[in-house]
């Protein structure tokens, strides 16, 4: 069983997120950013997690509602760097959703590598057996997220 992650820690490592998107992304300022984390969708050949029979990734992902826009940053799973930032307008996709079960967010576009990118943006993440994902505490950045994903995106 693996050991639990403090609150303090999570919300350092989630404090990291912010760090790496707001380095990578140009005008970041305009966007909230959470964690997200899915299996790999060929976004990056250089920030892999870990490959087991997936590959699994992680995102920071800033959302801006004044202009309905989702940039993904493919993120290395110990916050050592970051690929290259992904924008996804709501007028630029064909489709997004979010799973009733499992609260998957999938984003459909012809542009993406693999035509579509699939990830989950928990609350709160403090245990990791795997590790396969950063430990996070994001809980109102989250519930924000999720709420702007249902009304601008899901519709």
């Amino acid at each position: 069983m693996a050991k639990k992650v403090s609150d303090e820690q999570c919300r350092a490592n989630y404090e990291g997120v912010v760090a790496l998107f707001r380095a990578a992304v140009p005008d970041s300022d305009r966007f909230e950013v959470v964690y997200g984390a899915g299996v790999g969708v060929g976004l990056t050949n250089a920030v892999i997690v870990l490959v087991t029979t997936y590959t699994y990734t992680s995102y920071a992902i800033g959302f801006d509602v004044n202009a309905n826009e989702i940039m993904i940053l493919p993120i290395a799973q110990d916050l050592s760097g970051a690929g290259q930032p992904i924008s996804l307008k709501k007028s630029e996709i064909d489709k997004a959703k979010i799973s009733m079960i499992s609260k998957e967010l999938t984003i459909i576009a012809k542009f993406l590598p693999k035509k579509y990118v699939r990830f989950s943006v928990q609350w709160f993440i403090n245990d990791d057996p795997d590790e396969t994902v950063v430990c996070v505490l994001q809980t109102e950045e989250a519930k924000r997220f999720h709420e702007f994903f249902k009304q601008a995106y899901s519709k």
